[in-house]
């Protein structure tokens, strides 16, 4: 656990590691068509380059589980905090990890991408199941084409290929997700729905890239796990984002537990 992050850095299940990379928390998504207005706003926010930094974290080891406390915020170099966040994490002996994020936002900065978790996890989980609306992706204000069910996927097939790289590939309402490897299943359920991303590639490479054929691959499986997105509304031509689909709020919660299984 990084103490200047908040965040894990390393999760390891019977010594095997599964991770690429530390777990973030995740602001950004690589800007649709429809937000090609918007995106000059989250730009000047610096929400593409935002980080995390703690202040103050604090554990107690309980029965059966450890429990970390941590006060942080996400801000970019040379401006304000976006946002600021009080986080306990409880790691319990069977492998599940709850973490509890009460958030606060700075309503001086436009409304946001998203908010959630992003996990590298190795390319191996590739299997995703969910419960939540499918088969395509789906979006808070792009989702009657969908039905509430179970479905099943490998990660490759959950990209959606626009010709010019953009946010694609998630699902919305989901009680649950599991992602697994030949040995070991992931798995992430709330209580409250989420939406999730699970993609060969990152949103940093969506958002640099100009043509679909230009992508390279991450060689992990990005993971997206998130309390809410921004909608995709329709202002490439049209009227801007409807109050009601803007992820805007000044405080919410966001809350989730994720274990690990052997096959």
């Amino acid at each position: 656990y990084n103490k200047i992050k908040g965040n894990f850095e390393s999760l390891t299940v019977d010594g095997k590691e599964i991770l690429d990379k530390p777990i973030d928390v995740n602001i950004w998504r690589a800007p649709t068509d429809n937000d090609r207005k918007l995106k000059l706003e989250w730009f000047r926010a610096g929400y593409d380059r935002v980080a995390t930094r703690a202040y103050d974290t604090e554990y107690q080891v309980e029965e059966n589980k450890v429990v970390i406390r941590t006060t942080s915020s996400l801000a970019a170099k040379a401006l304000q905090k976006v946002i600021d966040m009080d986080t306990t994490w409880e790691v319990t002996n069977g492998g599940e990890i709850h973490f509890k994020m009460n958030v606060k936002k700075d309503m001086e900065f436009p409304e946001l991408p998203r908010f959630g978790l992003r996990l590298f996890l190795k390319n191996e989980f590739e299997n995703v199941s969910y419960y939540g609306v499918g088969p395509e992706e789906s979006y808070v204000d792009k989702c009657r084409c969908g039905c509430h069910s179970l479905y099943n996927a490998n990660v490759v097939d959950l990209y959606e290929d626009y010709i010019k790289p953009q946010e694609n590939g998630s699902h919305v309402d989901c009680d649950y997700i599991t992602l697994a490897s030949k040995d070991l299943v992931f798995a992430a359920v709330s209580q409250k729905t989420f939406s999730f991303n699970a993609s060969v590639y990152t949103q940093e490479e969506l958002t640099e890239k100009k043509h679909n054929f230009e992508l390279e691959a991450s060689g992990s499986t990005v993971l997206c796990l998130d309390y809410a997105q921004n909608g995709i509304g329709s202002n490439s031509c049209g009227p801007v984002l409807k109050q009601e689909y803007k992820l805007n709020e000044e405080s919410f919660t966001f809350e989730m537990k994720m274990l690990f299984q052997k096959l």
